[in-house]
């Protein structure tokens, strides 16, 4: 553990990433359910708002599929094209969540391919680092070790994901982050996720933001996109703060 905390320090500190204090951000997410389960990145833009910061945040997804199969276009995924045409900011990749662990010389293949694609276009390039299954939980040190390795490869900033639902499980093991299916968030785990992003992409701590996360339809009606007990909130948002801050310091 050691020693991937002290990799990730490099790549959220020695990066140049101590903040993000542009008041706007056009952002896309790459990636599959892990990304659209319980509205990802639209929860993450809602939870931006509280300091009147706008993290417009877009997404080409499809259930699982790999950033290989993204990169080919697989049934019609349209990502490389997204990425050429719309002058984003920033562009999150995120592999499928075995890929890591069964084919990580695909990974490092087309996340270095994506990589040389974004930073052609402008965009910077960020790693949506997963977790491990919730059966196989010892499976998170070569989850960290392959992303940072790419990241290390194509100069990226990781999004500590994996390493933030560790530390939760480790404190609170009772807490319940995954689906039904031991794979998926659950909209435990969403939030939790969304509290890392929001702290990595603002630079801002999550400790504080509300427990309950919402948006506005096309009719002007509130949408309620996450809602947490005040305990449960205030326990993830420490968690994510903790694993940042953490990392820092090593």
């Amino acid at each position: 553990n050691v020693r991937y905390i002290i990799l990730l320090w490099v790549f959220l500190i020695g990066a140049g990433i101590k903040s993000q204090s542009d008041q706007s951000k056009k952002i896309l997410f790459v990636g599959n359910s892990y990304t659209y389960f319980w509205n990802l990145p639209q929860t993450v833009s809602a939870m931006s708002l509280k300091d009147s910061i706008f993290l417009d945040t877009r997404q080409s997804t499809m259930g699982g599929v790999s950033l290989g199969q993204h990169w080919n276009a697989y049934k019609g995924l349209n990502t490389r094209e997204i990425i050429e045409k719309n002058n984003y900011d920033i562009v999150i990749l995120q592999d499928f969540s075995l890929q890591a662990i069964e084919k990580p010389d695909s990974l490092l293949y087309y996340g270095k391919l994506f990589g040389e694609l974004i930073r052609k276009e402008g965009a910077k390039v960020y790693l949506y680092m997963t977790w491990a299954r919730k059966n196989n939980p010892t499976t998170q040190k070569e989850i960290a070790n392959v992303y940072l390795k790419l990241a290390n490869e194509i100069d990226a900033i990781i999004v500590p994901v994996g390493l933030a639902w560790e530390r939760a499980r480790n404190i609170q093991p009772e807490i319940e982050l995954f689906d039904e299916d031991g794979s998926h968030p659950s909209p435990m785990g969403t939030y939790l996720t969304a509290c890392v992003f929001y702290e990595i992409l603002t630079g801002k701590s999550s400790v504080g933001l509300s427990n309950r996360i919402t948006a506005t339809d096309l009719n002007g009606e509130k949408l309620f996109l996450n809602i947490r007990s005040d305990t449960n909130a205030n326990f993830l948002q420490n968690v994510a703060h903790d694993v940042i801050i953490e990392a820092k310091m090593r």
